[in-house]
């Protein structure tokens, strides 16, 4: 398995994924590829360069700034028409802070639809060298 990736979980009525990486911040990073490739149906993105804006988002906790930045990766496509195809993150104290790169105005892209995603049977964990999340989405 490489090091960084993502793949969709059978799941019942609603939608699963799993995703990994070598840290918390690029696990980060990953969801938010893997929501634009299910948002996208892995649809070609524009070649145009990225144009970036700021990012920042509290959290409870390292689960919920999990579900807080796939729920922004969410809205900035369905709502803003902004596809995220990276991000440079930090992570202090709980909170998220970093800048969001992607394509504006690429609403035209979208093949389908995701509601929300959920705290539902929420997995993530954390070790040396490796980070992991398992979550659901509503579809």
């Amino acid at each position: 398995m490489t090091d960084s990736g993502h793949r969709t979980v059978e799941h019942t009525a609603d939608l699963a994924l799993e995703f990994w990486a070598p840290d918390e911040a690029r696990l980060l990073v990953q969801g938010a590829r893997a929501v634009i490739e299910l948002l996208t149906e892995g649809t070609p993105l524009p070649t145009t360069e990225p144009s970036a804006r700021p990012l920042q988002l509290d959290a409870l906790d390292p689960e919920d700034r999990l579900v807080r930045w796939l729920s922004e990766v969410l809205y900035l496509a369905s709502v803003e028409g902004f596809l995220c195809t990276d991000a440079t993150l930090e992570l202090p104290d709980g909170a998220l802070r970093g800048t969001v790169y992607g394509h504006a105005d690429a609403s035209e892209h979208l093949r389908t639809e995701i509601k929300a995603v959920t705290y539902h049977d929420l997995k993530l964990q954390r070790s040396p060298g490796e980070a992991r999340a398992r979550v659901i989405f509503d579809v």
